[in-house]
């Protein structure tokens, strides 16, 4: 008798990205919690890919990216932040989502070494941002993206 198993996808999509960012926010990760926060979010972003709308896979993917860029992998870093660029372009995401996408990319071209591209990136971030409807949502990105740079 084969045994069946039932899986909420969406919950622990939902589980783990938010774990991930708990992981992303944290002062001082051991080595462990590096890893399992890329693990986490690879995870998320597969569990949305089973159930998740579009806009949850450029989500996932800029948790990717971003996650690479923490951990200084600034190739796969900038894979997954140009996949949810084009992603969200090609569906026509913009607002947050978009300006995170850019904001993605900036962050891997530092990792990079890519100065110059990580200054345009900044720049089609701070332009996005523009219209980023929620004032408290745009005050935020600005203040990731400042970070950028910074970080």
């Amino acid at each position: 008798m084969k045994e069946t198993i039932s899986i909420n996808h969406r919950s622990i999509a939902m589980q783990l990205f938010n774990e991930t960012w708990d992981l992303i926010e944290k002062k001082d990760r051991t080595g462990d919690e590096d890893s399992q926060m890329l693990e986490k979010a690879y995870a998320s972003l597969y569990h949305w890919r089973q159930v998740g709308t579009r806009l949850n896979l450029a989500r996932g993917y800029w948790q990717v990216s971003r996650v690479h860029a923490i951990l200084g992998q600034g190739d796969v870093a900038f894979f997954y932040g140009i996949t949810g660029v084009e992603l969200c372009e090609v569906e026509g995401f913009g607002d947050f989502d978009l300006a995170f996408a850019y904001e993605s990319v900036a962050r891997a071209e530092k990792c990079r070494g890519n100065t110059e591209s990580m200054d345009t990136w900044i720049e089609r971030g701070q332009t996005a941002a523009e219209k980023i409807s929620k004032e408290q949502d745009k005050k935020y990105f600005l203040s990731e993206l400042v970070s950028v740079d910074k970080g």
